[in-house]
């Protein structure tokens, strides 16, 4: 039996389920569910996995934000529990050969997760040497369980240019070494993650974007235009921004910027962010909507989201729109968690670093003319 106080456990697990005891099942479960076989048991046993990283959020929140008021560097805070549709969507997903990427859901490392966002890539690494610190980790035990430059995808930026660290910890509190002061929750992982605001624009566009164009750009294993577009995106925001040469080493940035307007130019990915960025009633967006560009009388591009009831009457209305002339582009965009497209935007559109006025201004990138 696991040697805590009762009265203590109990009020824990009034507000945090304790992970399953049995994390061979957690793991059987998790085969069952990427292999498409699993019994509503199984979804149930890796929620409560899932549910249980509820208690590491709340702990570590409380550390990190202590060490964040101690230093004078401005830091935007975030905090989440991952979905459970986005674990079974991980679950499942698949390398080019076939094979699923995640083996053991119980090694899933960011079922629970804290982000910083910082202003300048100098303030970002002060901060995170500070937090690996001997003064930092002095009163407690929790533990990186990877090599600092692991998730280094600053140093090394993804395929797809995500750029940012990830540091990786087991959850030890201080005194857990002590078999009477244990928790159910001691053990189990958090993924903290430090970004610039340059950083955490490209990765919200690249975010809302997906959402509204139905597309997966940050989950490719081959590159499309769109995902290159993205890519090329992230590493002339690096050159301009943050002055690293990271990916694309044998182009210039010249030739870089020249690429990223031709693709733009095809795509409009720029024009379809830029007039969205215009839209203020993000509440309108439902489960089927019509994004209909616009030229209003004086000439500038504007955006209507058309609301339907079901996906026939969304479609044939992008129809008439696209065929009628009046429209500059219509669309229809389908939305199966609705809050989650309101919430990507409300990020998009507070986001105090513009990711189009960035290529605008710094990359010297036209947003594509209707």
């Amino acid at each position: 039996m696991i040697g805590f106080k009762f009265s203590d456990a109990e009020n824990h697990m009034s507000i945090y389920p304790p992970p399953p005891e049995n994390k061979s099942a957690v793991r059987r479960a998790g085969v069952a569910i990427a292999n498409g076989n699993a019994a509503p048991a199984d979804y149930e046993i890796v929620d409560q996995w899932r549910a249980s990283h509820g208690y590491v959020i709340n702990t570590f929140q409380t550390w990190i934000k202590r060490h964040i008021n101690k230093r004078e560097h401005e830091v935007e805070f975030a905090q989440r529990l991952k979905r459970r549709n986005t674990v079974i969507d991980k679950l499942r997903r698949k390398n080019a050969a076939g094979d699923l990427l995640i083996a053991d859901v119980s090694a899933m490392h960011d079922f629970a997760g804290c982000r910083m966002i910082f202003s300048t890539l100098e303030e970002l690494t002060d901060f995170r040497e500070y937090m690996h610190s001997g003064a930092v980790s002095k009163n407690v035990k929790h533990e990186l369980r990877y090599d600092k430059s692991k998730y280094d995808y600053i140093e090394k930026p993804k395929f797809t240019g995500y750029r940012g660290i990830h540091d990786v910890y087991r959850h030890l509190p201080r005194g857990s070494e002590r078999r009477e002061n244990r928790k159910p929750w001691d053990g189990l992982l958090v993924e903290v993650q430090y970004r610039t605001r340059a950083q955490h624009a490209w990765a919200t566009a690249v975010e809302i974007s997906d959402l509204l164009d139905g597309e997966r750009t940050k989950f490719e294993m081959d590159q499309t235009k769109r995902g290159r577009f993205f890519s090329i995106a992230s590493e002339v925001i690096a050159r301009k921004h943050e002055n690293l040469v990271k990916a694309f080493q044998n182009l210039s940035t010249a030739e870089l910027q020249q690429e990223l307007q031709s693709l733009e130019t095809e795509l409009g990915i720029l024009q379809r962010l830029s007039v969205l960025k215009q839209f203020e009633d993000e509440e309108k967006l439902q489960k089927h909507n019509v994004l209909n560009i616009f030229k209003r009388e004086d000439g500038t591009p504007d955006l209507e989201v058309i609301p339907f009831r079901n996906a026939a009457e969304a479609i044939n209305k992008a129809t008439e729109l696209e065929n009628s002339g009046l429209s500059l582009n219509a669309v229809y965009v389908r939305a199966d968690k609705p809050k989650q497209l309101r919430s990507a935007y409300r990020n998009y559109f507070n986001d105090p670093i513009d990711f189009v006025e960035i290529l605008q201004q710094e990359a010297e990138v036209a947003v594509a003319s209707p």
